[in-house]
Order: C-alpha cells, then structure tokens, then sequence
C-alpha cells in the first residue's frame, strides 16, 4: 500500500506479478512461432512503486542475470509506438518490450504501519476480582490480568507485522497497595516505545498471567493516556496513530486532588476533555472495559469513586474518544470474559489496518487482474456484495485501487501477505 509516507515492513511489503503475455494478447503455439515473445524484467522499490533497480540490456532487449533465449524482447520495425503490438513500445525504429506494460515484474510497495499504544490498567482490582475466563462456569475463574496478558499476547502475535505497538501501564509497576498517592505512580515514560515488531517486548514488559503483588495500585488512567500522548506526540514519521484504553474501573487518582478521599473516592472527570483532545488532534482512542455492570457504586472509603456509574463514564469516553462502537446503548467495547475480550480487541485492530490497497503501477488491463491473499487465491471475479463476501473489489473508477473484503481482509490484516498478478486478453 504506498503512501507518502511510508514504512516499510519486510513481511508486509505487497508484490504485484505481472503476467507476461505475447505480442496483442494472442496465445502462441511456441515461442519459435511468434516474432514478439514477451520478456522478463524484475523491479523492485523500497521507498515506492515503480522505481526499477532493474537493468535491462537494449541493445539485446534481456534482462540482467537472464539468457537470450528466455527473454527475446524485440519485435518489427516501427515509426511509433502505435504500430507496436500491446506491450511493446518503439524504440530506435524497433518494437521493443514494454517492462511496465504486460511483462513479468516484481514491485515492492510499501504499507503504511499505524502506530497503535496499548494503554493497559494495571490497578489491584485487575487481580482481586476474578472472573469466568472462558464463558464456562465448569473451569476455574480467573483474574481479569490473566485473561487480558493472554489477549495481548494474541495481538501481539497476529499482528505484529502489521501494527507498531507501544504499552503505557496504569499505574506504573513501582505503585503500592495503600491509600497514598503512590498507588496512583505512572511513568512519564511508556513503558514500551512504539517500535515495529514490538510484541516480544511488551509481552516481556508486562507483569506474567500469574501476577499478584505486580499487579497493584489505583486506576490513574488520565495520567497513563497523558504519558501515551506526549510519546505519540514526539514521533515524526507521520504513521497514523491509536490508542486502545483498556480498562477495569472509574478513573480516580486525579492530578489536582487535595487529599486522599479526593484523590480515591472521586471520580476523575478531567480524563474525558484529555480523550477528546487527543481525538481532536488526530489520535482516535478506542475504550475497552473488562467486565463493567451498569450500576451506580457505593459510597464508601474503599479506595473507588463514590456514586459513580463506571458503564455511563465508559460510553462517554469512548464518544469523546471518537471511535464509540456501533451500538446506541454500548458504545465501549465491555467485555463479560476473555473470549469477549479478545473478540474486542481483535476488532479494534482491524479497524487500524484498512484492506483497500493501491496499484502501483495501475493495470493496463483491469479485467485481467486476479488477487491472491496468504496463497489462497480469489482469481480476477470480483465480487458482489463485499459485506457478505470474501474476495475483492476495485475501490474506485479509475480501478487503481482494490479492497478486500471478508476472510481475505482479515487474513491480510493478520499476515499483510497479498500477491495481484496483472495478466493480459489472450494470457494463460
């Protein structure tokens, strides 16, 4: 996928194979019986399409490192292009091979890699509250930190390649279990820094699926999405960027608070402007909640804020944040177990990587253009209804552009594998 801005990823890059054909894209019996067999050039780019780090020899019309005999490239005698077969070009008063037009070529394209930080609460509850993992009543609870250090070690292994992934926690791993203001610690650091291939370090990072005393502290979740913010702020590289917040509980632990009972017991409610202006200034922020009731919480020193609806704070968050989910009543992601969870975050993932995909350079012959996802092969139909089918379509007028749809947009999303072959009327 080319953009201006690109980042390159080896195993995202997009191969385009254009299928040779013969002289006006009529089949020949042998290669001995045409006077215009189609040669084989390889461009390859790592900054944009269409840059060749090919060399062609034209005074035999082969490429480099091929013989002769595979890559006869010249055809009759001409005054311009228009009296050369389709995919030949005049050159010196001789039809030559066309590399761009229908021949064999090879073109790397960049895809643009969103920069995506998980801002993850990291507070006591995630570890004191226990939950039914796997929706089976029959097995064993287990704490929400369980079940969200698996989810996260499933994204970061599906889409490692494909997303550069940062982590902030809330609060820091150096918060305590007191009624002080060190349980409301965040670093001013992430704890890991966007980078590609990330997801080895932040599952690394993270306190194990089994953590008890890691896990600890209040829910300053205002100051885990400033310190995200200030680092997305600080890159350059002009990458879109996320961040999902996935969270447990009320946000407490407010950066002006007078004394404990309003630093604990008062919900944060300065958290909301800092989503939406991080929304406005182009971080779209996606809320996900880990098993939130919609009910109203007690008033007690408990070390949560009183009288506070954490499902009502959560659906105006995720409004502010500006990516709310598709549903009137639930516009956060509230997930009730970990399948839930990870069904959550898997969608969010995919909203990041968009399935439409430039061609560059655009066909010659959109009809002749067959699209191949991870080796399964989708062929050059396009389908009808791209909500309910899996394949693709051209995205535009122009046909310069493709998008994916169904199973071969999720498995593009997961591997960024994607092969369309350019063929021309009359190819095998």
């Amino acid at each position: 996928m080319h953009r201006s801005t690109p980042h390159l990823s080896s195993l995202t890059a997009i191969s385009l194979l254009l299928a040779a054909c013969a002289g006006g894209g009529v089949d020949s019996e042998s290669d001995s019986e045409t006077s215009a067999t189609m040669g084989i050039v390889t461009i390859t780019s790592s900054t944009s399409a269409g840059t060749s780090d090919a060399t062609t020899d034209t005074s035999t019309g082969t490429t480099a490192g091929e013989s002769e005999s595979e890559t006869a490239t010249t055809g009759p005698e001409c005054v311009d292009d228009a009296a050369c077969s389709d995919g030949f070009v005049c050159v010196d008063s001789v039809c030559e091979f066309d590399p761009l037009d229908c021949g064999s070529a090879t073109i790397e394209i960049p895809i643009t890699t969103p920069n995506v930080m998980l801002v993850l609460d990291k507070s006591g509850s995630m570890v004191k509250n226990l939950w039914d993992g796997d929706a089976d009543p029959n097995t064993p609870a287990v704490t929400r930190w369980y079940s969200l250090y698996n989810v996260v070690e499933f994204i970061a292994a599906s889409f490692n390649d494909s997303m550069n992934l940062g982590m902030v926690l809330f609060p820091s791993k150096s918060a305590k279990s007191e009624y002080t203001v060190e349980a409301c610690l965040v670093d001013a650091d992430p704890d890991v820094a966007i980078a590609a291939t990330n997801g080895p370090t932040i599952l690394a990072t993270m306190p194990p699926e089994t953590a008890t005393s890691q896990v600890q502290g209040g829910t300053p979740t205002r100051a885990g999405m400033i310190t995200a913010l200030d680092h997305l702020e600080g890159l350059v590289d002009g990458l879109p960027q996320y961040i999902v917040l996935v969270t447990d509980g009320a946000a407490n632990c407010s950066l002006e608070a007078a004394d404990e009972a309003e630093r604990f017991e008062v919900y944060d409610a300065a958290l909301n402007q800092v989503v939406a202006d991080a929304f406005a200034s182009g971080v779209p922020v996606f809320v996900v909640g880990i098993d939130i009731q919609d009910l109203e919480s007690d008033v007690l020193q408990d070390g949560n804020p009183d009288a506070t609806n954490t499902y009502t704070q959560l659906n105006a968050l995720a409004i502010a944040g500006g990516v709310p989910k598709n549903d009137p009543n639930e516009q956060f992601y509230n997930a009730q177990n970990q399948i839930e969870l990870q069904a959550a975050l898997t969608a969010i993932s995919q909203q990041v990587l968009p399935c439409v995909i430039d061609l560059d350079p655009p066909p010659k012959y959109p009809d002749f253009v067959m699209v191949q996802v991870d080796d399964v092969d989708y062929g050059k139909t396009q389908v009808t209804d791209c909500e309910s089918e899996d394949g693709w379509i051209f995205s535009n007028p122009e046909k310069t552009q493709i998008t994916l749809c169904g199973a071969a947009c999720e498995k593009f999303q997961m591997t960024g594998n994607i092969d369309a072959q350019y063929a021309c009327p009359g190819a095998e």
